[in-house]
């Protein structure tokens, strides 16, 4: 069975874009992340719904071309392992 990730709450991130990097102020923890893409869309992409990586490629993919030579669900579950140990995902 696959595993489920919920992003934190939109209404408790403050989003800013600079340039190539998107900085991610997180207001539970009073850190600031700077992060790059598809970081920005992953969160937007997840809302506050609980889902798969296979899931989150999913509504990516209605949004971006994504080449059909990649296992997005992959490069999607990696950045959710990632985005767990900053705090901005959780494992539900």
């Amino acid at each position: 069975m696959s595993q489920l990730y919920r992003a934190t709450a939109p209404d408790g991130l403050i989003q800013h874009p600079l340039d190539s990097m998107t900085l991610i102020f997180q207001r539970s923890s009073g850190i600031t992340h700077m992060v790059a893409d598809p970081v920005p869309a992953i969160i937007e992409a997840m809302a506050e719904d609980i889902l798969t990586a296979a899931d989150v490629a999913q509504r990516l993919s209605s949004s971006f071309d994504l080449e059909d030579t990649v296992d997005a669900a992959d490069i999607v579950l990696a950045r959710l392992v990632e985005l767990c140990s900053l705090g901005l995902v959780e494992q539900v």
